[in-house]
Formats: structure tokens, C-alpha cells, sequence
């Protein structure tokens, strides 16, 4: 188990209660889910000190260097695939934009597609 793991689920947790408590200062949910949005809240608290508190009871880890069979990180591969990713990433979202009409917003876009529409409407064009 890793301290600083342990550290970054506690600060998870303070950062999903600042969003909660976000949440419910602009308006945008009720009072009646805070519960929920508490209890998640707590339970990334309480992962990050239950953590550390088993990390102390475990034995200290021996030298991994022992291992002769450890595996050594292709980084060309790695690099080569997080470019392809990146790029399908870009791609998609000029498609995106290129698909959607002028005078139509993403979300209406999204209506339509959801309601399976056959065709969407066109705006109308301004007459030269």
C-alpha cells in the first residue's frame, strides 16, 4: 500500500464534498440527495485513513530488484499508442463539428439523435 495513495483518496474525498457542496450552492440538485453525496463523500475519507492504517501493519516490502523476470517497458510502443489514441481523440471531435448543423446546438443535436430521427431538420439558410 502506498502513503501517497492513501493521501490522494483523502483529497479526493475533500474535493468531491467541495463539488457536492457546489452542486447544492448553485441550485442544480436538491436537498434531498445530499445524503448520498455525503456518504460518498465520507467514504473517500475514511478509504484514505483506513489505508494508511494498513500500510503501517504491513511488513516492509523486500527488494524488488531480486526479480529476475522483471518486466522492462517498451516506451516507443507506449508513446506510439498514446499518439494513435490522442489523434482518434482529435479526429472524432472534428467529425463532431463537421457533422453538426450551423444553426444547431450540441445538445439539440444529441436530441435527435437519441429520439432516431431519419433526418434532422435543416435551419434555414439566409436568401442572398
Amino acid at each position: 500500500m502506498n502513503a501517497k495513495f492513501s493521501l490522494q483518496m483523502t483529497l479526493l474525498g475533500l474535493g468531491v464534498m467541495v463539488f457536492y457542496a457546489g452542486m447544492v450552492m448553485t441550485g442544480q440538485v436538491s436537498m434531498e440527495i445530499l445524503p448520498h453525496y455525503a456518504i460518498s463523500a465520507l467514504i473517500f475519507l475514511c478509504s484514505g485513513r483506513i489505508m494508511r492504517q494498513m500500510a503501517a501493519k504491513l511488513p516492509p516490502r523486500a527488494d524488488i530488484e531480486d526479480n529476475p523476470y522483471r518486466l522492462i517497458p517498451d516506451w516507443s510502443m507506449r508513446t506510439a499508442m498514446l499518439n494513435w489514441v490522442a489523434a482518434g481523440l482529435l479526429v472524432s471531435i472534428m467529425a463532431l463539428f463537421l457533422v453538426k448543423p450551423d444553426g444547431m446546438t450540441f445538445t439539440e443535436m444529441l436530441q435527435f439523435t437519441a429520439a432516431s430521427m431519419e433526418e434532422l431538420p435543416t435551419p434555414p439558410l439566409p436568401m442572398p
